[in-house]
């Protein structure tokens, strides 16, 4: 029942990408910004919500966590070494590397709302050095975002 209100107060996010590759995409949800942050604030747990995420490693820890992620590709899997440092509205995320990706950019951001809930944004920017067609790779980077989105809104109902 809850989380069937939390989908119905969150919509359907549609994603949007900019002329720079970056996709952004977000929705409100009936909880607190804590409710949200408690949620994201497992490193290892959060990188694991975009649905191509295979495995992820905590390589070192400190105020930025270093994680070692394995993710599906179009033939075989794909690993980077992303780090996550915490920011004043949520979490950002940078490449550290990879041999398959040229740019990796995340974010996520909270903002608490007057009336109540809290708006979240997703942005991400991946750019791979693969042949893989551009069309291809928009469509499945704008889907990616929307489930990792909608993935947040569970986990957050769940823990409720």
């Amino acid at each position: 029942m809850l989380l069937a209100l939390a989908a119905a107060l969150a919509g359907d996010p549609v994603p949007v990408m900019d002329s720079n590759g970056t996709i952004v995409v977000k929705t409100m949800v009936p909880y607190s910004e804590a409710d949200v942050r408690a949620v994201l604030a497992d490193p290892e747990q959060a990188v694991r919500l975009p649905p191509e995420v295979l495995g992820v490693t905590t390589l070192a820890r400190g105020k930025c966590v270093t994680l070692g992620v394995t993710v599906k590709g179009a033939w075989d899997p794909l690993k980077y070494t992303t780090e996550r440092c915490p920011t004043a509205h949520g979490f950002k995320y940078k490449l550290l590397k990879s041999d398959s990706l040229t740019a990796y950019e995340a974010e996520w951001t909270l903002l608490p709302q007057p009336g109540g809930g809290t708006e979240v944004t997703y942005r991400v920017r991946t750019e791979l050095d693969l042949p893989v067609p551009q069309a291809l790779l928009r469509r499945s980077m704008l889907r990616s975002a929307k489930d990792t989105l909608l993935a947040l809104v569970k986990k957050v109902t769940r823990a409720r």
